[in-house]
């Protein structure tokens, strides 16, 4: 392998989740290339928590007088244009309206000139940039820079390939074909129409121009997927793995209600508590938490739920919402419920916990390789973007359940404890748990040998392009 310095600028989109993982894909790779540096380019309110994950001690791998290679991943702050309605602390989509995601895709697109600086000044011999940034990539071509796109679950991304080049065909895998239950009720309007196909060419543009795709995703999940994908794109698709990071290495958030969670969950049943987390950039509006809360109560299973709320923008009724969780807490009673309003470490606190008997979760990508590598079983509530797709996968594979919706987020609390008592207690429910503690299994043994044939790749397109 050639020695020479290879440097690497990562662009992910501006969330925290996008964020967590082009992290551990630059620290596997760091780890893989002891030539390698990795400049790692976003706004200076995501780099604050990947500066708080770099800077925790690493753990002692091997005698070698080597600085880690974290050390040699260096952060780079690009700044947004200045809009009233998005200042610094709000350049992410981490507690941030719904309302106000195009007007984050749109300054952060305007930010060309700030990114053309940086790759005159960094000159990487590779950009890894996200699905969301066709602009980057084409000031990068401009420079003779090559660059390949990195994006997570295969499921989502196959379908929207296959409803781009074969528009009306229906999609040749049924199991993920999307019903009723994951479709809004209400049409969209004609802009609404047009803000989609426009995101759906960018999409397909960043893959034309990617030199090859990267994927955070693994054969054993996903094979066919990812072979479809690479077949309507015409290009090469990489898995990485399912790139968890080490336990060690996440941050606990707030200890002190960490400790208190684990407190109370070491005095439940053995897989008997239901963990509710919707990701900390979904905010579920009063009437879903309504149905929710309900769902909850008349399940009668013990229950941890992480509610959310954004930071501006609020919800009219989020007063009512406050009222709600209180109102269940006092009804079910301090034994049989928990609500958790802080940001919260659910793979490093809760998901391996002896006591959690299911994941109710909104279909993250992350959150889905979340609960798989924790064996935990999933009940699916997803709300937009590639969940759906997210739910019907976890489905096929037989680790979870979805819960019954009416309509995209159109779901009822009777569903939701139908959904509850299947997955704790019934016979179908029993073969979804031990699908999932035998996937868990799979990916605790399996060898990872997708990070050294990145490596591989990525050292050949440079050298190619070096030599060209």
């Amino acid at each position: 392998m050639d020695k020479k310095s290879l440097s690497v600028l990562m662009l992910p989109w501006l969330s925290h989740g996008h964020a967590n993982r082009y992290l551990e894909l630059a620290k596997r790779l760091t780890q893989e290339l002891d030539n390698l540096s990795i400049h790692f380019c976003s706004t200076p309110i995501i780099l604050e928590s990947i500066r708080d994950i770099l800077n925790q001690p690493p753990m002692a791998t091997s005698s070698s007088n080597l600085p880690p290679p974290q050390s040699r991943i260096n952060l780079v702050e690009i700044h947004l244009p200045e809009l009233a309605e998005l200042p610094p602390h709000l350049q992410t989509t981490k507690y941030l309206p719904t309302r106000l995601v195009p007007k984050l895709i749109q300054v952060f697109a305007e930010s060309e000139q700030s990114f053309s600086q940086i790759l005159e000044t960094v000159r990487p011999d590779l950009l890894i940039f996200d699905v969301l940034q066709p602009w980057a990539v084409n000031l990068a071509r401009k420079l003779n820079i090559p660059a390949v796109a990195y994006m997570g679950c295969s499921v989502a991304m196959s379908l929207a390939a296959h409803n781009y080049f074969k528009t009306g065909e229906e999609f040749p895998f049924p199991a993920i074909r999307l019903t009723d239950d994951n479709r809004r009720q209400k049409k969209g309007t004609k802009e609404d129409g047009q803000h989609v196909r426009s995101l759906l060419e960018g999409l397909v543009l960043c893959w034309q121009l990617s030199d090859f795709i990267i994927k955070r995703s693994f054969r054993e999940v996903e094979s066919k997927y990812i072979d479809y994908l690479s077949i309507l794109i015409g290009k090469e698709v990489v898995p990485t793995g399912p790139l968890i990071p080490d336990i060690s290495s996440v941050s606990t958030g707030n200890s002190n209600e960490a400790e208190l969670v684990m407190n109370w969950l070491n005095q439940r049943e053995r897989q008997s508590v239901v963990f509710v987390s919707f990701g900390s950039e979904c905010f579920m509006p009063y009437k879903e938490m309504e149905q929710l809360a309900r769902g909850l109560d008349l399940s009668g299973a013990c229950f941890v739920w992480v509610a959310r709320f954004p930071k501006v923008d609020q919800d009219e009724n989020e007063g009512d919402s406050k009222k709600l969780l209180h109102g269940l807490m006092e009804k079910v009673g301090p034994q049989r419920g928990l609500v958790v309003t802080s940001w919260a470490p659910q793979r490093k606190i809760w998901l391996f916990h002896p006591n959690i008997g299911a994941f109710l979760t909104h279909c993250g990508w992350s959150s889905v390789i979340e609960g798989m590598q924790a064996g935990v079983p999933m009940l699916a509530l997803p709300t937009a973007w590639d969940q759906p797709m997210n739910a019907k996968l976890m489905v096929e594979l037989g680790i979870g359940i979805e819960i019954l919706q009416r309509g995209l987020r159109n779901f009822k609390g009777e569903d939701v404890s139908a959904s509850i008592k299947k997955i704790l207690l019934s016979e179908s429910g029993k073969s979804v748990r031990e699908n999932a503690k035998n996937l868990a299994e799979v990916i605790r043994n399996r060898k990872d040998h997708e990070i050294p044939n990145l490596a591989d790749k990525i050292v050949g397109l440079v050298s190619n392009v070096k030599a060209a």
